[in-house]
């Protein structure tokens, strides 16, 4: 993408990538827009999409006769057929009639579902198992399946497609919000569905909250990408997570889809004072920092921007941005410049931000390779910690036997290989369910060879606390609450010449549980020559 310079002060337009427009122009919208108010404060400030259900989609109703008149149109929410939905509390092999489950409500039987590419039928549904099972019906082959696989069921995604998809207010459907666990082969079997019913062509949009969330995304997933991040973080604004994290994100997302657009999904809310979400407590967003949301994914190749807005919470936890009039005035300001040029002038990104960039600015097909990055993983867990600490013991501290299997948390925990998705590790998409792996442990090893000894840097992040050893040593440790972001640590350490084994230990005390690691030289640039074990599959 080109970019031209306006003056002398580092002003520059950057055009808009454009993939799936509403009338020829970017997506401008937000979400949280359900009442008439709402949508015509959304069409004053120059938005014309809006998340919302079935009535915004019914041109009989006010809300749906105003979305008509004014060009709006609406993502459509179906993760709901995804998250909710039962997973395997373990893996199955190709022989099992009897598969347990946990974790949702299953459609009751006799049905089919769909898990990775196989046709399962079954008979009966309990809490936590479906019985009756027959195997590779419809043509496909039994396999086995792994441990967390979040269960699929075209038949009702096909009828909720089937009563929407004529709607002239429909843009697409919004199919992933956050991380459910390992809904990678539901996806590909939702996407599949849409694509079978909907004659339209309207778009499946994916989101994606970090690196983390990857192991729910590949070809066969989603036409376009939304990334919300959260830049406010309790007491303090974090300018650089938009940008660093979207290049981060995009660096794994296009090695598998080349050229995969995005949405930038600008956090636009924050707390009341007696709220105790704990996301963004401190005071009402500034239009300054709204503008650099938006112009940092601008600066990354955006092809619409969305508010993460909670319009009018019921509870009066949240404000939205329609809560301050100096913020609907700078987005307004903002949406109508794009939509009368089709791009936006942004300030030249800070230093620190330059300083950290990995890929181009604006939109490009394929990212540049970063050396450094450990590609894979052994992993055992989870292991129940419910008074964990870090010192805890499990067996993987007194030995790393990739042999080995372990009593774990309701489980037997045994070694198995993961890839990281750009230096990440979603260890929730990995083990299960937000409330299965809350106040848990596991452990990730690799085998990092050098060509001679070398100061570096290790550049780490971690979902929650955590430590790192070098052949049995601890070289680093961070004790307390915090989400994965890519390098929160900067640790100055040694690797000797030949092979170091690394160990993570990693305790989720609730929510989202991963960890990233990459290594840098000791000014921070990508680090060659390195070997990494295991290697991606």
């Amino acid at each position: 993408m080109l970019c031209a310079r306006l003056d002398g002060k580092g002003t520059w337009s950057m055009r808009i990538h454009l993939d799936f427009p509403i009338g020829g122009h970017p997506l401008l919208g937000t979400f949280g827009a359900r009442t008439l108010k709402d949508l015509e404060l959304a069409q004053r400030v120059g938005m014309n999409l809006v998340f919302g259900g079935a009535g915004l989609l019914d041109c009989t109703t006010q809300e749906g006769r105003y979305c008509l008149e004014h060009g709006i149109r609406v993502m459509y929410p179906i993760a709901g057929h995804i998250h909710g939905r039962p997973r395997l509390v373990r893996g199955i092999g190709v022989d099992e009639t009897e598969i347990p489950i946990a974790d949702g409500n299953p459609v009751p039987g006799p049905a089919a579902l769909l898990a990775d590419e196989e046709v399962i039928g079954y008979e009966e549904a309990t809490r936590d198992s479906l019985l009756g099972c027959r195997r590779g019906l419809d043509g496909t082959k039994a396999t086995e399946h792994e441990l967390s696989t979040i269960l699929f069921w075209p038949e009702p995604v096909a009828q909720d497609i089937a009563r929407v998809k004529d709607s002239p207010n429909l843009w697409g459907y919004w199919a992933l919000d956050d991380s459910p666990g390992y809904a990678l082969s539901a996806m590909r079997g939702l996407c599949r569905t849409v694509r079978k019913v909907d004659d339209k062509h309207h778009p499946v949009c994916g989101g994606y909250s970090g690196a983390t969330t990857l192991r729910n995304f590949g070809p066969g997933t989603c036409d376009i990408m939304g990334f919300y991040f959260y830049p406010f973080l309790k007491d303090r604004y974090e300018r650089t997570m938009n940008s660093y994290d979207t290049q981060w994100i995009l660096t794994d997302a296009r090695k598998r889809v080349p050229g995969i657009p995005f949405i930038g999904i600008y956090q636009g809310f924050w707390e009341a004072e007696d709220s105790k979400r704990g996301v963004n407590q401190q005071g009402s967003l500034t239009p300054k920092e709204i503008r650099e949301q938006i112009e940092d994914f601008v600066r990354e190749g955006a092809s619409g921007l969305v508010g993460f807005a909670l319009l009018g919470d019921e509870a009066g936890e949240l404000r939205g941005w329609n809560s301050d009039e100096s913020v609907v005035r700078e987005l307004r300001r903002i949406n109508r410049e794009i939509l009368r040029t089709g791009g936006l002038r942004i300030a030249r990104e800070p230093r620190s931000m330059a300083r950290a960039r990995i890929q181009p600015h604006g939109f490009y097909r394929n990212p540049r390779e970063v050396p450094g990055i450990v590609p894979a993983w052994q992993i055992i867990g989870p292991f129940d910690a419910a008074n964990g600490c870090l010192d805890v013991p499990f067996p993987p501290d007194s030995e790393v036997n990739l042999s080995a299997s372990y009593p774990g948390k309701g489980i037997e925990a045994a070694w198995r290989r993961y890839q990281s998705y750009a230096g990440a590790v979603g260890l929730l998409e990995i083990f299960g369910s937000v409330e299965y792996v809350k106040q848990s442990m596991a452990y990730a090893v690799c085998k990092v060879t050098s060509p001679r000894r070398m100061k570096v840097q290790m550049r780490f992040g971690s979902d929650d606390d955590a430590l790192v050893r070098f052949n049995g040593r601890e070289v680093w440790r961070h004790e307390g609450s915090r989400g994965v972001h890519f390098d929160s640590d900067t640790v100055p350490v040694a690797l000797e010449k030949g092979e170091t084994v690394i160990l993570v230990k990693v305790y989720n005390r609730e929510g989202q549980w991963g960890f990233f690691l990459r290594f840098t030289d000791t000014r921070g640039r990508p680090l060659k020559g390195l070997a990494f074990s295991p290697e991606v599959a």
